[in-house]
């Protein structure tokens, strides 16, 4: 699952990279550093590729940042696929995938 364009992880781009689980818990860090990166001028781009374990509030924080991205004009990239969780949780949520 991409949601973004190509070349998303580009060396242009600001990346945060996660690993393992991701929910409540972590929620908001995530959030802080997806605000942090989108007030700088490079495209960002969450490469959640190696995440294991996602849960809804943690869609709803992406959802949030690619809508404010959008918003403010900027370039913002999700990078989840096998083996990430993420895929799985957006389609039980019924969000289809956006690719690009």
């Amino acid at each position: 699952m991409s949601i973004g364009g190509p070349g998303a992880a580009g060396a242009d781009a600001f990346v945060i990279a996660r690993s393992g689980t991701l929910d409540l818990r972590n929620a908001g860090e995530l959030r802080d550093a997806i605000l942090e990166a989108l007030g700088g001028h490079r495209p960002v781009t969450v490469d959640l590729t190696r995440v294991t374990s996602v849960d809804a509030g943690v869609v709803q924080v992406l959802l949030a940042a690619r809508r404010s991205a959008a918003e403010a004009g900027r370039r913002f990239f999700i990078l989840a696929g096998t083996p990430s969780a993420l895929p799985d949780v957006v389609s039980r949520l019924g969000i289809p995938p956006i690719h690009a």
